[in-house]
């Protein structure tokens, strides 16, 4: 019961961010990132790969908002700014030791990278034309993915996915899942006024396939971290990081798709 209220109280928060400005998902954005940075922090310390916590946030902040603005070079810039700052503040840490230096630098990168960008391709996505309806479909085509997987795997499964990363993920789970990633994808795509229902399918499997490589990425991580969750924020589903480690990775790829213009 508690998972399915907070499921529900979640969804009512993203539909209700969605209709406002894009300046308020862009702070929405802003506050999940900071959320699952911590979590990130937490999980990478039992490994001894410790990012440069407070310049690495504040970096991934200032390239997720480096989205908001209208010159298109700025998350480039944003990230190479970032890569800099990270290079000094692991050098820091790590003067004396040339491990602790590659392992905190490698650490905050990698941060700065899944938790700045990805969440900055989203207020991206946010600012295109019919953006609202992006982004829902790649939400619909996530959470859908996500739970076709979870009750496919349940009622079908037979052959491990990856158990030494995720032990209870299957590969008929995943079959399913992209299934229910593409019926997503088609049906948002209705109200996509320049996508074919073919092109909808495409995309609702590749963001699927995507979703779960990034929940395989987490699971991963945590599994090497010794822990279940990220955080026990969010009762019955985890940690931030455990609700976005699909959503970013599918987000960031729907965005350079469109503005590569690969769909019309």
């Amino acid at each position: 019961m508690r998972r399915v209220a907070t499921a529900a109280a979640i969804i009512a928060l993203l539909l209700t961010v969605l209709r406002l400005p894009w300046q308020a998902f862009a702070l929405l954005m802003g506050l999940v990132l900071l959320m699952a940075w911590r979590e990130y922090d937490r999980l990478l310390r039992p490994l001894g790969a410790i990012p440069a916590s407070a310049a690495g946030a504040l970096m991934a902040l200032g390239c997720a908002l480096s989205f908001a603005s209208s010159r298109p070079g700025a998350p480039l810039l944003w990230l190479l700014a970032a890569v800099l700052v990270a290079t000094v503040a692991s050098l820091r840490k790590g003067y004396s030791d040339p491990e602790k230096f590659v392992g905190t630098l490698a650490a905050t990168v990698c941060g700065i990278v899944w938790l700045g960008l990805a969440p900055g391709a989203h207020i991206g996505l946010r600012r295109l034309p019919e953006g609202e309806t992006w982004l829902l479909f790649v939400y619909a085509a996530v959470a859908v993915g996500d739970s076709a997987a979870l009750y496919g795997g349940r009622a079908f499964g037979r052959r491990k996915l990856a158990p030494f990363l995720s032990p209870n993920k299957t590969i008929e789970g995943t079959v399913s899942g992209i299934v229910g990633s593409a019926a997503a994808g088609y049906v948002v795509g209705m109200w996509l006024a320049n996508v074919n229902d073919l092109q909808a399918i495409g995309l609702g499997v590749l963001l699927g396939a995507t979703g779960q490589a990034g929940d395989l990425m987490e699971s991963a991580l945590k599994r090497a971290a010794g822990v279940k969750d990220s955080s026990t924020l969010l009762p019955g589903h985890g940690g931030v990081l455990d609700r976005v480690d699909s959503h970013l990775p599918a987000g960031a790829v729907l965005y350079l798709i469109l503005t590569a213009g690969w769909v019309a």
